[in-house]
């Protein structure tokens, strides 16, 4: 729409507007009101770059008549109620020059409607419902930064109202809403969400997970710049592994340096370690070139012999 002094205001989603061939329902909502969808958003064209303006929105009854929806259509069956005062509501931009205002579109998509009169709600818009509104653009020059009343120009878009209500009457609008308003995936009948399944890892057999150890029970020989053999940690099938017994006080010693069947499981059945006693304490650490009185003797100039773990 272009005002006489040159201004155009255009709405800027009017085609989507259009796809509601039928009256557009909005809806009210007491107590924290209802955002509108779609919601107003404007091209303004034709202001002064310099110059200094504010822009407000508010509603407008269309008729003196109050409807309502039988037989798939609306009705208009009785005398309106009292037309309430207008509220204007500014854009949160506050004053800006008219560059600003025609270098983007104006949204006012934080505009909520309620039907609850003694609403002091900032951007709250009272309405009343099963009647027909308008809404209407205000463009307010200021000057030298005070407020022009005198330069309100106000903007009507062709085709752009709707009617108020409290829940949706005709079901193809609340149709069309749920299909073209992206908050509204909820509301389909597939929700509209991707299944995302849990991330999981490759399913294996316990063999491929714990593979049987090769028919020798000696590991292979390997031997480290050292000379020293490393530590194997082959790990036996579980199927024959009794897993209750890890970690408690019946556990039995494996000795990593020699076959794994040695102390701890024998094809799952357990081997009992031999028992430590002061005959067969010196293979485990003690020396040979020690006598009865020496061991224990802190001053005692005899150094051990170090006899390997092969040698058990």
């Amino acid at each position: 729409m272009i005002s006489s002094s040159g201004i155009e205001v255009t709405l800027n989603n009017a085609g989507l507007w259009k796809k509601f061939n039928s009256p557009m329902e909005m809806i009210l909502t007491k107590k924290i009101g209802r955002k509108m969808f779609p919601n107003l958003e404007y091209s303004v064209d034709g202001l002064n770059p310099t110059a200094m303006y504010e822009i407000y929105l508010h509603m407008e009854r269309m008729d003196d008549h109050k409807y309502r929806y039988v037989s798939k259509e609306w009705d208009d069956y009785a005398r309106g109620d009292p037309i309430t005062p207008i509220q204007k509501i500014k854009h949160k931009s506050g004053g800006q020059t008219g560059m600003f205002w025609m270098d983007g579109p104006i949204s006012f998509e934080q505009i909520r409607l309620t039907n609850n009169p003694e609403t002091e709600k900032k951007d709250h818009i009272c309405l009343q419902s099963m009647h027909k509104w308008r809404p209407v653009v205000t463009i307010r020059k200021l000057e030298n930064g005070d407020e022009n009343s005198d330069f309100d120009e106000e903007f009507r878009i062709e085709n752009v109202w709707f009617m108020a209500v409290t829940t949706y009457q005709n079901p193809a609008i609340k149709v069309l809403k749920v299909e073209n308003n992206k908050f509204a995936s909820g509301f389909r009948s597939t929700g509209n969400h991707k299944t995302v399944l849990p991330t999981r890892g490759i399913k294996r057999t316990a063999s491929e997970t714990f593979p049987t150890p090769p028919s020798s029970t000696s590991p292979p020989s390997k031997t480290s710049s050292n000379g020293h053999s490393p530590i194997a940690h082959p790990f036996h099938n579980p199927a024959n592994f009794d897993f209750s017994m890890m970690g408690t006080a019946h556990q039995y010693l494996m000795n990593p340096y020699q076959n794994i069947w040695n102390y701890g499981y024998n094809m799952g059945k357990q081997m009992v370690q031999p028992v430590m006693n002061q005959w067969n304490m010196q293979i485990s650490g003690q020396p040979r070139n020690m006598n009865h009185e020496q061991q224990g003797n802190p001053n005692s100039t005899n150094v051990p012999e170090f006899y390997g773990l092969n040698n058990f």
